[in-house]
């Protein structure tokens, strides 16, 4: 599991909330501090964690730690895509 690439999807999924970091954070119940060491790739993003995610944003966990963009939430796909593919915007 490539951790950076895990912390960028998060992060894209985050980007297409309209959420800060912090609030995305708290949504889901990770420590903020975790949470930007988990979007730099410097901690692994735990099951419980990716769980939480997955339950509160409709997102799969396929899509957290594997990437498969297929069946993601037709509400949020289009924003993480285009974050994925320009993370600086």
């Amino acid at each position: 599991m490539d951790l950076l690439e895990v912390g960028r999807r998060l992060d894209a999924l985050r980007a297409a909330t309209g959420l800060e970091k912090g609030e995305f954070a708290d949504t889901v119940k990770i420590d903020r501090s975790s949470y930007s060491k988990i979007i730099k790739g410097t901690k692994p993003l735990k099951i419980e964690m990716g769980y939480q995610v997955s339950e509160r944003w409709d997102v799969s966990l396929d899509f957290l730690y594997r990437g498969q963009l297929d069946k993601l939430p037709s509400s949020l796909s289009k924003t993480i895509i285009e974050h994925l593919n320009n993370p600086e915007e």
